[in-house]
């Protein structure tokens, strides 16, 4: 092991001197941020469930959570200089409510031939595109220059179904020196980055390097009101293109490592204005890794400051309900929404628009009241039901954000780089939508042709049990009309419900069936003038039946059921939580609070691709990661086992050495839950 690999965090805030002196040379004006409005404080805490013993820092975004760099690992090899493990990744998502859930080591599924440094990493708007940096290496291997060090350089991956590309060295990399720390603007036109290569201002400076269309440009040194004779590290373009970055060199210092920013960086770097974020961001500690959300309100950066530490270096998350003040603002378009008929070409007044934020799984962030639960029996084996989450309609998410005006239209911004759900209905119309991302500067028009909806006349109503009131899943309603013999047949959701759409008006017969149960019909009339509502009652077939007999019957959860969650998409080799599995865990959640003495086994699969020994230890993880989610929500470990099956079972011809399209693999993709103990409701 080459004894000189000395690029963790540890090392460069501690092998460079770091110190509080002032620095003379700077030319720009400094001075410290605002005092918070007491009215709006800004609130700073220890993201507590990131840290562990050792190094965590370098937050970053990644698609709907953080990943961040720890030296945590218990096993495996350490840096002899730092005695720590060597630094890897790891991701902790966000809940449905935006809260951190525990993280797992996560990788760039690139296979290490010898151990290194993972570093800070940096993502692409759509998350498709990473930047990190790592020991310099080549295909896994550790490389030396001539003086038997390992310098830092910064790499990129690209994402494509269904891994991460090879990572592919950035041009302006060297063997003499290092570039690290990597942080792309929103426009995905610059990467900053800090670096020691000669011609610099002292230590390490903050560089900025252009992305043209026939490969990057050559870096650019930000300049002498940025850097200064000692360190600056970690720069962070944000969204509203403040450059955030940390700095020992600077008159403006509180001691060790301090956070400043500067507004549009690349306009006049000599004369930029440089401010301290202060305190609470700022310490007599090395304060650094500094991010910031989208919103400019909720952000996280790393400190060592002792007193409320976890480890050598923690994550910390902060709160400004109003901002930080000084900081720039998000580029926004202006978009016009004009809504007509499409058959027509009149204009639609008092439409309904919502205008909603997507992730990129297709669920809509914000919470999940958008979403309401079903388990629906399989056709091949009704003894195992697919547990489905269904986007409830447009009239159930939310107040309208916009009402279109006599002239069909509604004027609205959008900030740029982002991507939205607009949703447009009107009376008597079929909703439409639009998924949308504004990469461009020019304003946006939003073209909404509805279509008139077909005559349809709405009849419901709920299915309970005659004994207990239970609620009956997946009843069958046939509807007849008593005229013409024309019929359409409804089922009931999980929560005893059913709705259905008819196409003539007049008097019906209703049959209800459920096994179990004795059939039911009633008769119904259907008009224009209102939903024809009904609430049915099913006497089970067997005698003085208990409520603990009579519930799965009614819904069709048994001890030995099997609910399938196939609609959660795990990233090629990975274990980590996404938003679509977080979704499906809490339905499954809502369930076991259902049925609070509940037992389950989770059973995770993968497809038949990759090595079969790899492939069970991933399905091992991903059942543990979906267990420690559910006890960290509040469901006592010992109702749930775990198990992890690899390849063994696909459900379908998609086996070894069989040709099948990504959709076929991905079916064998999934997480099974066994009720292997029900009880009481």
């Amino acid at each position: 092991m080459n004894r000189n690999l000395i690029f963790t965090l540890f090392i460069l805030l501690t092998a460079f001197g770091l110190s509080a002196q002032s620095s003379s040379k700077s030319k720009s004006k400094e001075r410290f941020r605002e005092k918070d409005d007491r009215r709006f404080p800004v609130r700073v805490e220890n993201a507590n469930i990131l840290n562990l013993a050792g190094t965590d820092y370098a937050p970053a975004y990644y698609d709907n959570g953080i990943i961040f760099v720890s030296s945590r690992s218990k096993r495996g090899p350490r840096d002899e200089r730092t005695k720590e493990p060597f630094s890897e990744h790891f991701l902790s998502s966000f809940d449905a409510l935006g809260k951190l859930l525990p993280p797992a080591k996560f990788e760039f599924n690139v296979l290490k031939k010898s151990d290194f440094h993972e570093g800070a990493v940096t993502f692409s708007h759509d998350y498709q595109t990473a930047y990190i940096s790592r020991n310099n290496n080549t295909d896994g291997v550790i490389k030396a220059n001539k003086n038997g060090r390992s310098t830092q350089k910064i790499y990129q991956c690209e994402y494509g179904f269904p891994d991460w590309s090879k990572p592919v060295e950035l041009p302006f990399n060297s063997d003499d020196y290092s570039c690290m720390y990597p942080s792309l603007s929103p426009d995905r036109k610059w990467l900053y980055f800090a670096s020691d290569m000669p011609g610099g201002y002292g230590g390490y400076d903050i560089y900025a390097v252009e992305r043209k269309a026939d490969g990057w440009g050559a870096p650019v040194n930000l300049g002498p009101a940025i850097n200064t004779e000692k360190q600056e590290l970690f720069p962070y373009m944000s969204f509203f293109n403040t450059l955030f970055f940390s700095s020992n060199g600077h008159e403006k210092n509180l001691g060790g490592m301090d956070i400043y920013f500067v507004n549009n960086p690349m306009s006049n770097p000599v004369e930029v204005e440089v401010v301290n974020m202060g305190e609470p961001f700022n310490s007599a500690s090395n304060d650094h890794s500094f991010i910031i959300d989208d919103s400019g309100h909720s952000g996280y950066f790393a400190s060592d400051r002792p007193e409320v530490g976890y480890g050598k270096d923690d994550i910390y998350q902060f709160f400004a309900s109003s901002g930080i003040e000084g900081t720039g603002k998000p580029e926004v378009n202006a978009a016009r929404i004009s809504v007509i008929d499409k058959k027509t070409g009149n204009p639609l007044q008092g439409a309904e628009i919502r205008v909603l934020q997507p992730t990129d799984d297709g669920f809509i962030s914000g919470g999940s009241d958008f979403y309401s639960l079903d388990l629906v029996p399989r056709q091949d084996d009704p003894s195992q039901l697919t547990l489905t989450l269904v986007r409830k309609g447009a009239g159930e998410l939310g107040k309208a954000d916009l009402l279109s005006n006599a002239e069909g239209g509604a004027l609205t911004e959008f900030t740029r780089y982002k991507q939205y759900l607009v949703i447009v209905t009107a009376k008597g119309y079929t909703a439409k939508e639009h998924f949308i991302f504004v990469d461009t500067e020019k304003d946006l028009n939003l073209d909404f042709k509805l279509t008139e909806t077909p005559p349809c006349l709405r009849a419901g109503g709920i299915v309970l049990s005659t004994n207990y009131g239970t609620r009956i899943a997946n009843a069958t309603i046939r509807l007849v009309h008593r005229a013409t013999g024309y019929s359409e047949t409804v089922r009931t959701t999980w929560s005893g419900e059913f709705d259905a759409c008819l196409a003539n008006d007049g008097d019906y017969v209703a049959y209800v069936d459920r096994a179990g149960f004795k059939q039911e019909n009633y008769r119904l009339n259907i008009s224009k003038d209102a939903t024809a509502f009904q609430e049915v009652r099913l006497r089970p077939i067997a005698d003085n039946i208990s409520i603990e007999d009579e519930m799965p019957l009614a819904n069709g959860l048994t001890e030995g059921s099997t609910l399938v969650l196939d609609k959660v998409f795990y990233e090629y080799n990975k274990s980590t939580l996404n938003q679509g599995a977080i979704r499906h865990l809490d339905a499954l959640l809502e369930i076991m609070k259902r049925y609070p003495e509940m037992e389950i086994e989770l059973i995770s699969h993968t497809d038949t691709r990759g090595d079969a020994r790899l492939n069970m230890e991933l399905t091992e993880e991903r059942s543990k990661n979906a267990k420690i989610y559910l006890v960290y929500k509040g469901i006592e470990e010992k109702r749930i086992t775990t198990k992890g099956m690899g390849e063994t079972q696909p459900r379908n011809h998609c086996k070894e050495g069989v040709e099948c399209s990504d959709e076929e693999h991905q079916q064998n993709n999934r997480l099974e839950v066994v009720v292997r103990k029900l009880s009481k409701s």
